[in-house]
Parts: structure tokens; C-alpha cells; sequence
């Protein structure tokens, strides 16, 4: 049964007036306080973040560099995701490079037995 009342945001949360935001996503206490995300770098966090709200729920994404460009060169993006892949938050399942396609990504818990060097 789909869910049909839409709770709004508080205000410090939202640019929007009325609270109710078309795409948000979900964070877990456990996965912010977890060991790998604490580990990561700020750029590391941000890109994460845009990933989860890039795919939208689903596990396996694409991320294309018109959704990072605008904040961060990609020099910081692939040293960026370079920690995501080693502290196991993503997996790299195709790579595009060759065919100047977007990559496709796909979410992973390896996160969970991640322990720092």
C-alpha cells in the first residue's frame, strides 16, 4: 500500500516553504557513526552523498561528470571515489572510460568490515 500523507522537513532542513521535498535520502545513525565513514574525506562524504541521491534508491547507478563537475575537479572525484571503492561503500561494476559513457556503480556493505590501516 502506497504511502499517501507526506510529512514536511523542518524549516532548517528545506529551502522550500511548504517543508516537502521531491527527492531526500536516508542516512543510518550506524553507517554515520561506522568506523569507514568517519575515515572519509570531506569530498569522499560529499560525492557519497550525491551518489545516494543520484540513484535514487536503487543499488546500481550511473554518476556522469556533469553531476560533480560543478563542485569538485575531477581529480578530486576519482580520488574521491577511489576511497569509497577502498573503504567499500561502492563497487565499480562497469567502467565506461573507453566508450565515453557514464560508469555504473553499484552500492556495497563491505563498509561494515572495514577496518582502518
Amino acid at each position: 500500500m502506497a504511502r499517501t500523507k507526506k510529512t514536511p522537513f523542518p524549516p532548517w532542513f528545506t529551502t522550500r516553504a511548504d517543508g516537502l521535498e521531491k527527492r531526500y535520502i536516508r542516512l543510518g545513525v550506524t553507517l554515520t557513526s561506522s568506523e569507514a565513514f568517519r575515515d572519509l574525506s570531506n569530498s569522499a562524504v560529499r560525492i557519497y552523498l550525491n551518489m545516494m541521491m543520484e540513484a535514487g534508491g536503487n543499488k546500481d547507478f550511473t554518476f556522469p561528470c556533469n553531476k560533480y563537475i560543478n563542485y569538485m575537479s575531477k581529480q578530486t572525484f576519482f580520488k574521491a571515489r577511489t576511497e569509497l571503492v577502498n573503504h567499500g561503500f561502492i563497487t565499480i561494476k562497469q567502467n565506461n572510460r573507453n566508450l565515453r559513457k557514464s560508469n555504473v556503480y553499484s552500492f556495497s556493505d563491505g563498509w561494515k568490515s572495514f577496518k582502518k590501516p
